[in-house]
């Protein structure tokens, strides 16, 4: 669709990424403890049930993991990851939690507005995260590096996830109601800390998952519960125009992009999707999934520096879980998680100034 609101926030994410991207070349910012030699790159994988963070190399074969525990109680889905900090909201618990990557310590832990279920969160830059409050539908900016909180801003109704960019974060709003969608969603646009520069109804229905790539902002919607109607929104930043594509099947809930420009879409029941945008058609679709190791269910996937393809698998989520690195739609690692894995983010770590 196509509204002033919409427009304008086109017209200030664009200006954002111009503006910033010749700037994201990897180098260490303050979120980065130590600096100089060599960096280490790192997967961060956030285990619901065990309230944990698995920290692990993407590269091994056989990677050693690192466990960070993050409290006795909460219900984290999610993470933002920049440099060498991670901030985890812990849902039903009003807190979030930052952990310094590289020691594994709890730096702070954060109380967030009361009855928050806050789940979403992203850096938009390398000290502030942007939290998404679905029960107050506000987002709370945390200073990661000092452990501070500043007032909540109101965005739209139910935001349950925060999709970063350079210099700028979008808010999905699901518009939900007693856990079922009341219409279509919207999203924010955050490029400041102190204010929702502005925010523009969607067409698609629950946004769950979203991935900024290029001046195209990539979202995901689950639909209904049992009502088998996911779908892809683009949103064309550029042109402020946004289109839905249909046939993502039962409740869809995780994407990312290849460097194929390809895009990934994990269905939780069904497996993994493949979506060329260039032509609007699918490269394996409902009736032909990537199923790693056999099945679902398919709980996260995410694209690491070098193009490979990884994914969750929580299981039942009684008993640690399963994450695959895929060669195709092959895997060609598998390592162990914590109970109930739904999230992965990747890094880089500065090595230690000695």
């Amino acid at each position: 669709m196509t509204n002033e609101s919409f427009r304008r926030l086109g017209r200030l994410a664009v200006l954002s990424l111009a503006a910033t991207l010749a700037a994201c070349s990897g180098g260490d910012g303050p979120g980065d403890p130590g600096g100089g030699g060599a960096p280490e790159r790192v997967e961060v994988i956030v285990n619901s049930v065990s309230r944990t963070l698995s920290i692990l190399s993407p590269d091994s074969a056989s990677p050693v993991v690192r466990t960070v525990e993050l409290g006795s109680q909460g219900s984290p889905v999610a993470a933002a990851v920049r440099g060498g900090l991670a901030v985890v909201p812990m849902g039903t618990y009003p807190f979030a939690v930052v952990v310094d990557l590289r020691t594994g310590v709890v730096t702070h832990t954060v109380a967030l507005p009361a009855n928050s279920g806050a789940t979403g969160a992203a850096f938009l830059n390398d000290s502030i995260v942007m939290i998404a409050n679905p029960n107050r539908n506000t987002v709370s900016p945390v200073n990661a590096v000092t452990g501070t909180i500043k007032p909540e801003l109101a965005v739209g109704t139910y935001p349950q996830t925060v999709v970063p960019g350079p210099d700028v974060v979008f808010v999905l709003n699901a518009n939900l109601v007693n856990f079922a969608p009341a219409g279509p969603g919207s999203v924010s646009v955050i490029t400041a800390a102190n204010k929702v520069d502005a925010t523009a109804s969607l067409q698609g229905i629950n946004p769950t998952a979203g991935v900024v790539s290029g001046a195209r902002l990539f979202i995901v919607n689950a639909g209904h519960f049992g009502g088998n109607d996911g779908t892809l929104s683009v949103l064309n930043l550029a042109t402020a125009t946004e289109e839905v594509f249909t046939g993502f099947g039962e409740f869809p809930g995780s994407v990312d992009v290849g460097v194929s420009g390809n895009v990934y879409v994990g269905v939780y029941g069904t497996g993994i999707l493949e979506w060329n945008p260039g032509v609007h058609q699918f490269v394996r679709g409902l009736d032909n999934p990537i199923v790693p190791a056999g099945g679902p269910p398919v709980s996260a996937v995410a694209v690491d520096y070098a193009g490979r393809l990884h994914t969750l698998n929580p299981g039942s989520c009684n008993a640690p879980g399963k994450e695959y690195r895929l060669v195709g739609s092959t895997a060609n690692r598998t390592v162990t998680t914590g109970v109930c894995p739904f999230d992965i983010k990747f890094t880089q770590l500065a090595a230690p100034t000695d």
